[in-house]
């Protein structure tokens, strides 16, 4: 797993302890595995009658999510996926999550019969609740908006690339909320933008290198890859 944060300044105050709650789920979950495959190398305990349950992270990171009342989707997903993973890795059920992966091509189907008759299957625009979906494909999106208050990207074996260059915002952060599994996500914003990142890489990556400027335009990242990657870069002003 690799994860590189660079920027100039500091997280401000507002939205840190979110940040910190998570960090410190996921820094737990990996201090008490270090200490389970530990065990196991002594014979002091057996890792494989608890490693099914790992999942169980996703669901305390899905909780926490819910304390944001603007926005169910990460939380709901989060929960619902480490449920779901539990099952399965228990063999509760008699077949493989693996059963399902043509589902990725029902989806990726009716996406292009709709944009076959024109209908976009979403739009970001200023809106919070706007959902970019990237299925078996990539999307490239470039937002224009002066009033950007965030979104959503949602990506399965797909890709998006959202390009902030020429957007901007009303006082306040906005929020992008991103899920991505087996795919990649590319973010350009302009130079002067701060981007606070609460970001859960699982098997994949996230990088952020921006410059900010205090007192600035400021974006909040949730985001959760699994065995994917998720790249925010700003770009100068002179180079848009």
């Amino acid at each position: 797993m690799n994860v590189s944060i660079t920027q100039n300044q500091p997280p401000a105050v507002d939205g840190t302890s979110a940040k910190i709650s998570v960090k410190l789920i996921v820094g737990i979950f990996f201090t008490l595995l270090g200490v389970l495959l530990t065990l196991d190398n002594l014979d002091l305990a057996d890792a494989d009658r608890i490693l099914p349950y790992w999942p169980v992270v996703l669901i305390a990171i899905g909780i926490l999510k819910f304390q944001d009342r603007r926005n169910k989707t990460l939380p709901i997903l989060l929960i619902g996926g480490g449920a779901l993973l539990i099952v399965f890795n228990n063999d509760w059920l008699q077949f493989s999550i693996f059963d399902f992966w043509p589902i990725a091509l029902i989806f990726g189907g009716l996406g292009i019969v709709a944009r076959a008759f024109g209908l976009r299957v979403s739009h970001l625009s200023g809106e919070p609740a706007s959902t970019i979906w990237a299925i078996l494909g990539v999307r490239k999106e470039k937002v224009t908006a002066r009033n950007y208050a965030g979104g959503r990207i949602i990506a399965f074996m797909g890709g998006c690339e959202l390009d902030l260059t020429k957007a901007d915002m009303e006082p306040g952060p906005a929020e992008l909320e991103i899920i991505v599994v087996w795919g990649g996500i590319e973010i350009k914003v302009p130079e002067g933008w701060e981007v606070i990142g609460n970001t859960v890489p699982i098997m994949g990556g996230a990088e952020i290198k921006t410059k900010a400027a205090p007192g600035g335009r400021r974006l909040v990242v949730n985001g959760l890859a699994i065995m994917a990657g998720i790249e925010i870069k700003s770009v100068a002003a002179e180079a848009i």
